[in-house]
């Protein structure tokens, strides 16, 4: 509901001069952040306990299957810029419809699932349900978020941080552009995470999940060094660069982007799955605000090449931290379903 009134509101409210308008729209935006925010912790949940399968790798391929419709998505405001542009001259209108449109997938999922009822595997468990704070302080958990959130915020570091000197290489390549040259950059750019989501999830199904992390991070950091060895030497050679960066989202795309949305469902039980997927996926937006912050000063003091090499060493943080704190059995993070119908983790032997 939430994400609806922010997409809405957002076409709808504008109006005034260009501080109003900004305020307007940071302000919607914001409930827009919170309704989406709410909705992908929950996706992976449900997606996980609507399996209704004790196998753990038939679990994490729907989780997966759920996950892998976020890079189409991402890719759909560029391709209805597209057409706006096309169809309609006024620009007031295009933006307002490009917003409104936002609101048709949230109106859809509240209908879809307004009237349903808990799935039966968190029905089943009679465990009362605990604040966030009496999670948080139970040292039990401590572990499991360092590798759920840990994780997830030194992803969201080098994810999120990409995007602000993605547009000073994709400038180098294609030039100066206007918005319809912008829109077409930025579909063909994302459509590398497709290939990139497919591998990852047949990797996933056939090594687990934590080793898809761990060599998703050795990749992620292969791919920033060899970037920032070579952008120097190859800066005035554009399909040099256009390349190593295509690579570069491929590698984004391919492990620890889809591991870090599944591991949460696999290492948390049913009452609190949801809230701890939350808390995980919160600490990877203060990743997201880390990376941001540190990023654009790293560039302007020593250049795009050190940036490069920076953004490599964290992944390479990342590699270490999720071979450290994920637990495993057998090489795969893993639960099974007890006879009474509770998730019971089966710990690593020590």
């Amino acid at each position: 509901g939430l994400a609806a009134i922010g997409s809405l509101g957002s076409a709808l409210f504008p109006w005034g001069d260009r501080w109003s308008v900004y305020g307007i729209l940071a302000t919607c935006r914001f409930i827009l952040g919170v309704g989406v925010g709410g909705v992908y912790p929950l996706s992976a949940t449900k997606a996980a306990e609507e399996s209704e399968t004790t196998d753990l790798q038939a679990r994490n391929l729907r989780v997966s299957l759920a996950f892998f419709w976020q890079t189409p998505g991402a890719m759909f405001p560029y391709i209805m810029t597209l057409l706006l542009i096309t169809v309609f001259v006024a620009k007031q209108l295009q933006f307002r419809l490009l917003f409104a449109i936002g609101a048709i997938p949230s109106f859809f999922i509240l209908y879809a699932t307004m009237n349903q009822r808990d799935s039966s595997e968190f029905r089943k468990v009679d465990d009362d349900q605990v604040s966030t704070l009496q999670l948080l302080r139970d040292k039990s958990n401590w572990r499991k978020l360092l590798a759920t959130g840990g994780c997830w915020l030194i992803y969201d570091v080098v994810y999120y941080g990409t995007a602000l000197f993605s547009p000073t290489i994709v400038s180098k390549i294609f030039g100066d552009s206007d918005v319809k040259k912008e829109a077409w950059t930025n579909v063909i750019v994302s459509s590398a995470g497709l290939p990139a989501l497919a591998l990852g999830i047949m990797c996933q199904q056939r090594f687990g999940t934590k080793k898809l992390q761990v060599w998703g991070f050795v990749f992620i950091a292969f791919c920033f060094l060899l970037l920032g060895i070579l952008y120097k030497p190859y800066e005035n050679h554009p399909n040099t660069i256009f390349g190593l960066y295509i690579i570069l989202l491929f590698s984004l795309n391919f492990g620890p982007n889809i591991t870090t949305f599944i591991l949460p469902a696999e290492v948390y039980p049913p009452k609190v799955r949801s809230t701890m997927n939350g808390v995980s996926a919160a600490l990877g937006k203060v990743g997201a605000i880390i990376g941001t912050l540190i990023y654009q000063p790293i560039y302007e003091s020593f250049g795009m090449s050190t940036l490069m090499i920076v953004a490599g060493l964290i992944a390479v943080a990342g590699a270490v931290l999720s071979f450290a704190a994920v637990v495993t059995k057998d090489s795969q993070e893993f639960v099974r379903m007890t006879p009474g119908g509770s998730y019971t983790p089966i710990q690593q032997d020590d």
